[in-house]
């Protein structure tokens, strides 16, 4: 009687373990992309000095989303910079980063994906690859940049933008800043669903650029531990720089960035 007792309550747990299970799953398969992608009211005005690049749909066949971009060219740069923001943030707010790296030696490429800023659409992460690649495309296309002159770089969300345009497209190099590994590792910590999105874990060892990552040990919204994974993941030839109090959007206001970003170009190039 004890036993079957027992069984039946294991089987009783089993049951709402599966049911608890299920119902993450099913959420997060309905609304992940509510909850990763958050644009906000957008922070600039929409001016004729701005790029307007077609990118292709992901939803709607033989159509595209016009998203939009600011080209900042240094006439001395050997590499332009193709920046992938992060989440919750357009390029009316970036540019003091857009002058820090044109400072710095550089030409900056900054997007706003389709559904942020003045962009059309939706963003999904199908949607967000294709508009990396179409700013890319601009920049070998009309621009006519090398490959070899382009560095991805992408912060938070845009980590994994970067690191699937440096996936599937010849780059000089790859910079993630504060990256995760998945989405939704974020949040789990640990892999629990097989339909996770953002997947840069998957990619990172595959990626033939040299890669730098840098992170905060202290980033308040994506861990440290997803640095250190993808990090010792990537192949050869690769560089890190850790950080103990740069939170996770303080890492370009820091003394030890531009000096590490020179190193790792210098190795680059």
């Amino acid at each position: 009687m004890a036993l079957l007792i027992k069984t039946h309550l294991l089987s009783k747990l089993l049951s709402i373990f599966a049911l608890l299970y299920l119902s993450l799953a099913g959420y997060g398969l309905v609304y992940s992309d509510d909850l990763i992608f958050l644009p906000q009211t957008p922070a600039y005005s929409l001016t004729n000095d701005l790029i307007r690049i077609k990118s292709k749909s992901s939803t709607e066949a033989n159509t595209e989303n016009i998203i939009v971009a600011q080209y900042l060219k240094n006439p001395s740069a050997q590499f332009t910079i193709l920046y992938s923001h992060g989440n919750s943030v357009d390029i009316g707010g970036l540019q003091h980063l857009q002058q820090n790296f044109y400072n710095n030696g550089y030409s900056i490429l900054i997007y706003d994906y389709s559904g942020y800023g003045h962009s059309e659409g939706e963003a999904s992460e199908q949607q967000v690859y294709n508009d990396v690649q179409a700013v890319y495309n601009y920049l070998v296309k009309q621009q006519k940049l090398k490959p070899e002159q382009i560095i991805s770089y992408g912060h938070s969300l845009g980590s994994a933008i970067a690191a699937d345009l440096a996936f599937n497209k010849p780059v000089a190099g790859l910079v993630l800043e504060n990256a995760f590994t998945t989405a939704f590792r974020v949040k789990t910590v640990y892999p629990l669903v097989p339909f996770d999105k953002f997947s840069s874990i998957d990619k990172i060892d595959k990626i033939d650029a040299p890669v730098f990552i840098v992170h905060s040990r202290d980033d308040p919204v994506i861990p440290f531990w997803h640095g250190e994974e993808l990090f010792t993941k990537a192949k050869q030839p690769k560089k890190s720089l850790w950080l103990d109090a740069a939170g996770h959007s303080g890492i370009t206001h820091t003394s030890l960035f531009w000096p590490a970003l020179q190193n790792f170009v210098t190795k680059v190039n």
